[in-house]
């Protein structure tokens, strides 16, 4: 059974490219951007601004990933259901043939049948829902908590804009690649991305393995530092 799913959806979008699976090859580590001290913008001066790669992040971020995980291996368990419930009704077909044709006993297999596969097609319908909403929330929270560090390391080091581009380069056999390449807002920064720095802190707050159970969600989001 294939159902789609909200997660190659969302990532077209956020990671600009599609992630059907996070073992693809990490693009290079980026440079890291010179920390300016704190200062407030004056008329004339131009703005500090760093870069960053939120699908790097993404592909990086163990807590994120781990937690699609155990959706991902909730739904396969369902599947299975899913599969043995066919196999029952198949075989009850099956039986269905060897019955004669408006008997009593006909006519209640039959039902039994109907019943089981509307009752699968239900449950098939709210599980795909769940799956979608649970991933939504998953990819929510990981970017709300991308966005919160962000904020308080521009705060921290007087950045003044950070402008979301793509690091990896283009793949000239594969088109989709080329196109997205084409297409990047920014072409070239000379050191600025800061999406290593970012992501180190949200391993930092990746509590240990052990002390992860099911999918750990991400932390609360702290309060937003006072805008300068």
């Amino acid at each position: 059974m294939r159902i789609s799913l909200l997660f190659a959806t969302i990532v077209a979008g956020v990671m600009g490219v599609g992630i059907s699976s996070f073992a693809a090859q990490a693009p290079a580590q980026a440079q890291p951007v010179a920390a300016a001290q704190p200062s407030a913008p004056r008329a004339g001066t131009p703005p500090n601004i760093a870069v960053i790669d939120i699908g790097y992040i993404f592909k990086n971020h163990e807590r994120f990933k781990n937690s699609l995980e155990t959706i991902k291996k909730d739904f396969e368990d369902f599947e299975k259901y899913v599969r043995d419930q066919q196999q029952q009704l198949a075989a009850k077909a099956e039986e269905l043939k060897s019955k004669p044709a408006g008997s009593p006993e006909y006519r209640q297999l039959e039902e039994q049948i109907a019943d089981m596969t509307t009752k699968l097609r239900l449950e098939m319908g709210r599980k795909q829902k769940d799956r979608v909403d649970q991933e939504a929330k998953v990819y929510f929270n990981a970017y709300k908590e991308i966005e919160w560090y962000v904020q308080r390391f521009a705060d921290r080091y007087g950045i003044d804009l950070v402008v979301r581009f793509n690091s990896e380069d283009m793949d000239p056999n594969k088109p989709d690649s080329v196109l997205q390449g084409i297409n990047k807002f920014i072409v070239y920064n000379r050191g600025l991305d800061i999406s290593n720095q970012i992501l180190g802190e949200l391993k930092s707050a990746t509590p240990p393995p052990a002390a992860r159970t099911g999918a750990a969600p991400a932390p609360p989001i702290p309060q937003r530092p006072t805008t300068r």
